[in-house]
């Protein structure tokens, strides 16, 4: 096994086990260079949903303003309900003082007997964030919610491990690995948390500390791509989660994505997927069917 390869596998095992989705916020940029870019952000499908019907405000305010600030009270994580009304867990990773990692993993259904630690109010949709077909994950008691609290912490505690072994030295004088590293994951969170809306290389630049040429540079030298290919690359793949899990049309999904012309997205998800996005709706749309086909099919 390569030391890049733990982080991923300890992450799947957790994963398999508990059939939830781990999300990392890395805040220092010391564990998003050895894990998959959709683990940066909360790639759930009923999450992106969730955003895709308006959401993502609420889910950014409780997160950034009201979450992190509250974390030094729950050392040992906590189970909460989201205002969309899905059960999550959280385990706080520190490096001294400091907030290194938040581990998020979702989602389930809250039953009848989970006390969580808190229940945000829930929102109020215009119209329902998911297809009144969609397989909701089931229901979680305080037994299983729980014992998931606590493999989440022992994951926390093995990337931590595997961290403070193999990562960039943390003082002051880090080596330049360690300024590549950070770089890296600045870019990388900067395009995943604004692709979707007015997105500029001048403020990625100012957050960078250089400026805009430096800055094209700077993204090609660290991530193999130039800025405009990593911008193209994360619309697309919320595009394709939201045609595969919301019911949005097609002209919805391209605005909410960062698109703002229709026949630039087109063209560009045809290059990208060999299929028209109502296509390529489509193929995942028969394969559920057929999903559902064989499963009532009488053995």
């Amino acid at each position: 096994m390569q030391p890049l390869d733990v982080p991923e596998r300890a992450i799947q095992a957790f994963e398999k086990i508990h059939r939830l989705h781990v999300t990392v916020h890395d805040l220092r940029g010391s564990l998003t260079h050895a894990v998959r870019r959709d683990r940066t952000h909360h790639t759930h499908p009923l999450c992106l949903c969730v955003k895709a019907a308006g959401g993502e405000p609420r889910c950014a305010t409780f997160e950034i303003i009201r979450l992190r600030p509250a974390l030094h009270a729950f050392p040992e994580g906590r189970c909460h309900v989201c205002h969309a009304g899905l059960v999550e867990w959280i385990a706080p990773v520190y490096d001294g003082p400091e907030l290194e990692w938040v581990l998020f993993a979702g989602a389930r259904t809250p039953g009848a007997g989970l006390t969580p630690a808190c229940a945000e109010p829930r929102t109020r949709w215009r119209r329902s964030p998911w297809q009144a077909s969609a397989a909701m994950p089931p229901p979680v008691e305080d037994e299983e919610a729980g014992l998931i609290l606590e493999h989440l912490l022992q994951l926390s505690a093995r990337l931590r491990g595997w961290a403070h072994q193999t990562g960039p030295p943390r003082h002051a004088a880090a080596a330049s690995g360690s300024l590549l590293t950070r770089r890296r994951a600045l870019i990388r969170r900067y395009i995943e948390n604004h692709h979707a809306g007015a997105i500029r290389l001048s403020e990625l630049a100012r957050q960078l500390g250089v400026g805009e040429d430096r800055a094209t540079h700077l993204i090609r030298e660290c991530c193999g791509q130039t800025f405009r290919e990593m911008l193209i690359e994360a619309r697309l793949t919320t595009a394709k989660e939201l045609l595969r899990f919301s019911s949005l049309p097609v002209l919805e999904v391209a605005l909410c994505s960062g698109f703002n012309e229709i026949s630039h997205f087109d063209r560009l998800f045809r290059r990208s997927t060999g299929a028209a996005p109502s296509a390529y709706r489509k193929q995942f749309e028969e394969r559920a069917f057929c999903g559902d086909k064989e499963k009532s099919a009488p053995t």
